[in-house]
């Protein structure tokens, strides 16, 4: 047998290996606790949901939470947010997470937040223009996916409405997605926290047209917070795309607008935010540092990190039942 080409493998050699094959599997570990997490957060979400329908059948006031109304969508998002925070904190501890690494808040200056703003919403109104042509273009074929509506009725609603809609999401699905999950992942890869905790939050959103642009805002939300090292920024963008949307229905639900009024006011936002962000991008193309992410330890490549990531059980699981979720509201639409 010729062993000329045999080459031993180093002491040097063997360490990396067992070096590559640890950190690979403390990563298998965090993500598959991620999915457990995001499992958790779906089964505490049904458990008191189901609660709430047998207590309220019980007491015979079921009837008030009709489809559509203010009520039922207040309480689908006090449900949801309990749900996150008490399954969130509970990972954060068990886990012994620093808090102060999972949930930034560095200073930021006045100006560049506000241009950071004026950045991500000019995206994420985009990014509602595209998704309102595609749910039209699904409603000239009888299919109407336009994630649901509300019934606007006395002022307190036009509040609870802006709680549900703008503020709540706004705290919590930053608290969940930027902060938990991008969080935890952030020391192995930016990169890598940055498309995983996207590609999370599209899926929760559980509706198939929305999917890819809510992946894109997530992309957003998410690089300007790991370039600023704050959640603020994210928090304030999803603040206010939410905030607009909500104005939008409150002017058509007490007739202050019709709907060519609305598409036209909401057509100047776009304009005028869209010229801003050209005009600020400019500036910030000057920064190199701004489009540069950590790459983290490089003891084993990118590739095989995100590999490591995407075919781990528990997310796979919860993908699945996420994409069911929303073919089943495709469907029942």
């Amino acid at each position: 047998m010729n062993n000329t080409n045999y080459m031993p493998m180093t002491e040097a050699d063997a360490q990396r290996m067992y070096m590559a094959e640890n950190y690979r599997r403390s990563l298998r570990r965090t993500v598959n606790g991620l999915g457990v997490l995001l499992i958790a957060f779906l089964a505490m979400n049904f458990i008191i949901s189901i609660v709430l329908i047998i207590i309220t059948s019980a007491a015979g006031t079921n009837d008030i939470f009709t489809e559509g109304s203010v009520l039922e969508m207040l309480t689908n998002g006090l449900i949801s947010s309990v749900s996150f925070f008490l399954v969130g904190l509970i990972y954060c501890l068990i886990t012994r997470r620093d808090f102060s690494r999972l949930f930034p808040f560095e200073k930021i200056g006045g100006s560049k937040l506000a241009k950071l703003c004026v950045i991500g919403l000019s995206l994420n109104l985009f990014s509602n223009l595209v998704v309102d042509l595609v749910n039209n273009t699904f409603g000239l074929f009888g299919i109407e996916n336009n994630g649901g509506t509300f019934d606007l009725g006395s002022q307190p609603d036009v509040i609870m409405v802006i709680l549900t809609i703008a503020v709540i999401p706004a705290f919590v699905e930053e608290f969940a997605f930027r902060g938990v999950i991008m969080g935890v992942l952030r020391p192995y890869s930016e990169g890598l926290a940055i498309i995983v905790s996207s590609a999370v939050f599209a899926l929760m959103h559980g509706n198939f047209v929305q999917l890819p642009f809510t992946f894109c805002c997530g992309l957003v939300f998410a690089y300007i917070d790991i370039k600023t090292n704050s959640l603020m920024p994210s928090i304030i963008i999803h603040f206010l795309n939410n905030g607009l949307s909500v104005l939008a229905d409150i002017f058509m639900g007490y007739k202050i607008m019709d709907e060519i009024g609305v598409n036209l006011f909401y057509g100047v936002i776009i304009v005028i935010t869209g010229v801003l962000s050209f005009i600020f991008l400019k500036d910030m193309v000057k920064d190199k540092e701004f489009f540069t992410l950590d790459k983290g330890d490089e003891i084993i490549p990118y590739k095989r990190k995100m590999t490591t990531a995407v075919s781990s059980p528990p997310m796979i699981c919860f993908a699945v039942l996420m994409i069911g979720l929303s073919a089943a509201t495709l469907i029942s639409s």
